[in-house]
């Protein structure tokens, strides 16, 4: 009975029938006190686990392993990690178990430094890893930020061939995305892993599938992000709110607006996020139009609009050339609706007028602005100054471009490019000399094509998607 209730959906009464036998005098042996201490792992009853300890140092039966192991579950499950540990420390022999019983408690009770320092003992014990092992250590590394540790981690999973489930391909792919907004490489391995887990019939949930659209909206791999799309359908994956807004960004990074949109009015539930996103996306892919109208849609909606959806506004006014309606906007958004402009909008003001051959009113603006003037606002400027052939703005933009960030080469290569539109070949010169004196390292570059599913990087390491 207490063996066959320990697993159900009433552990309590496991404990209840071993208190009832205790009392009868049934003293019971190693097995049953093992699936007593999974009872109460269960329901976090410490109190009768603490009891029933007692109970197994008389009969001698903590010497057991697979009583030390359910002992180890038990603590650990109810957050007495200082227990867990001197149960641990005192066994003679340990197994697999034993070390992911303790490694699962420390990792449930956020203690990631000590999840990482007993893996490291469990490889000195020459005791090999299993998925459980793997899932909670790289997960440890993910919160601890240990790129090279998780790193090592995967190497280590394909050298001793650990069979990858849903837990830990999920928790992989959920590190890659986590390091990957800093890694661009990253991206690659979490599709990567993600078609290996489609290989192997593993399915991911809604996080998962999540991260590697994000992943292929990055590497702009329309290919891998469709199929995505078609598993979420074919699978009944739970396609959140979240889920949907990651699938409008990917589709409008790759250029496919229509699908975009065919999302975005799919969604039974849409948050601030999802305006935004398409919005912003119709905008950068030169559907300003449409951006304008789905702005003013979600405003008849009820729908109070954010500072990200003023940025994707002011980006559609730019590119369609709209550039009193863009003020307007401007405008409205303290006086209509309370928010106060930041950096971005006023940046995107001076695009709107640069764009549009207004040079004089943006560098205006700009000298007018309650905040200084970052080097992205300069840059517009300058860029500007370029297409219009305004040398003496442009030269007011360099300074500050210089003055505030002397050590990126793209602002020496941008004033270099607008003194060249002029023919002013001696201030050419110039300026790559002044680039050479001041030690400033152009970065290389990097391209990447699809042969055959395939997105080769010129770049050092390869990124290497099979789709």
């Amino acid at each position: 009975m207490i063996r066959g209730l320990s697993p159900s959906e009433q552990p309590s009464d496991a404990i209840c029938f071993y208190n009832r036998m205790y009392h009868q005098g049934l003293a019971g042996d190693n097995l049953t006190l093992i699936f007593v201490f999974k009872a109460c792992a269960r329901v976090s009853d410490i109190v009768h686990g603490k009891k029933v300890h007692v109970y197994a140092l008389k009969l001698g039966f903590e010497s057991y392993l697979f009583v030390s192991n359910a002992l180890i579950h038990m603590y650990a499950s109810c957050g007495d990690l200082v227990v867990a540990r001197e149960v641990f420390d005192k066994m003679g022999d340990r197994d697999l178990v034993s070390w992911n019983s303790l490694i699962c408690g420390y990792c449930q009770c956020s203690r990631f430094k000590e999840v990482l320092g007993l893996f490291k003992a469990m490889q000195a014990e020459h005791v090999k890893a299993d998925k459980v092992t793997m899932m909670k250590v790289i997960l440890a590394c993910s919160y601890l930020s240990e790129w090279e540790i998780a790193d090592s981690m995967v190497k280590y999973i394909e050298e001793n061939h650990v069979a990858v489930d849903a837990y830990l391909g999920n928790t992989m792919i959920d590190m890659y995305r986590r390091r990957g907004y800093s890694q661009a490489n990253q991206f690659a391995d979490a599709v990567r892993l993600f078609q290996e887990m489609m290989a192997a019939k593993v399915k991911p949930d809604e996080i998962t599938v999540a991260s590697v659209l994000s992943a292929c909206a990055h590497l702009g791999s329309l290919d891998v992000g469709e199929a995505v799309h078609d598993y979420i359908h074919k699978h009944g994956v739970k396609a959140d709110v979240y889920v949907g807004n990651v699938l409008i960004d990917m589709y409008c990074k790759c250029g496919v607006v229509e699908k975009a949109l065919e999302v975005f009015q799919e969604m039974k539930k849409k948050d601030y996020v999802s305006w935004n996103s398409v919005i912003s996306g119709l905008a950068v892919n030169g559907f300003a139009d449409s951006a304008l109208e789905l702005f003013l849609q979600m405003l008849r909606d009820g729908v109070q609009p954010t500072h990200g959806a003023f940025v994707g506004i002011l980006l559609a006014c730019s590119h369609a050339g709209l550039v009193d309606k863009g003020l307007e906007y401007f405008e409205s958004m303290e006086k209509v609706h309370g928010l106060t402009p930041e950096m971005k909008h006023y940046g995107c003001v001076v695009d709107i007028l640069s764009r549009s051959g207004n040079l004089d009113r943006a560098y205006l603006f700009i000298k007018k602005m309650p905040m200084v003037p970052d080097v992205v606002v300069w840059r517009i400027l300058l860029s500007a100054c370029k297409l219009h052939g305004n040398m003496v703005l442009a030269e007011i933009a360099r300074n500050k471009l210089l003055e505030l960030d002397p050590g990126n080469s793209g602002n020496y290569v941008l004033s270099s490019h607008a003194y060249a539109s002029s023919y002013r070949w001696d201030d050419v010169i110039k300026m790559r000399e002044l680039m050479e004196e001041s030690n400033v390292q152009k970065p290389f570059g990097c391209s990447s094509i699809e042969v055959n599913g395939t997105t080769l990087s010129n770049s050092q390491d390869l990124c290497l998607i099979q789709s």
